[in-house]
């Protein structure tokens, strides 16, 4: 995809990343399928905007417009504790999980998705990390089949406690990074 810029958000990004996952969850009672983020309780602003601070998001832009965009976290997430994953890590420092993935519904269709999984992947690479994990919705099989196309291995069905949610059925998926 030409013309596509992808970077870590920046304050001056803040507006803009409240802006589009505001845009995205006000979508989603359009969707077949997606995550059930109820915007306020998850994602909030005040949690994009830390995450922001601490560089933790990444962005693919088209005419400084955010097109798709996700949170991406070192260490091991306490929701994913209790499952056995398949690729045994001793320190945690080697973990990254992606967050709020998301495609703005302006722009699904056109293969941005795996434009932003490949920045993830290059950017957890240049972390120091070994794997990445990530889960999405069971029955969100368009979710699960890209994740899949793009080196994910789906490995379990699992119910996942979400602080907003509760527990939720999900598909947990992995990624070694080489």
């Amino acid at each position: 995809m030409s013309n596509i810029i992808n970077r870590c958000a920046q304050a001056e990004d803040k507006p803009a990343v409240r802006t589009f996952y505001m845009e995205v969850c006000r979508h989603q009672v359009y969707d077949e399928y997606g995550p059930s983020w109820h915007w306020g309780k998850y994602p909030t602003q005040d949690g994009l905007a830390e995450a922001v601070d601490q560089q933790q998001f990444l962005l693919s832009l088209k005419d400084n417009r955010i097109m798709a965009a996700c949170q991406l976290t070192v260490g091991n997430d306490p929701i994913y504790l209790p499952f056995a994953w398949p690729t045994p890590i001793k320190d945690d420092k080697e973990i990254a999980i992606i967050h709020l993935y998301a495609v703005h519904p302006d722009f699904r269709g056109q293969g941005l998705s795996a434009v932003l999984l490949n920045y993830a992947k290059e950017a957890a690479k240049q972390l120091g990390c070994k794997v990445i994990r990530m889960d999405c919705k069971s029955g969100n099989l368009p979710a699960r089949k890209l994740y899949e196309r793009n080196g994910f291995n789906y490995f379990a069905t699992a119910k996942v406690r979400y602080k907003d949610t509760g527990p939720t059925s999900c598909d947990l998926l992995e990624y070694v990074l080489k």
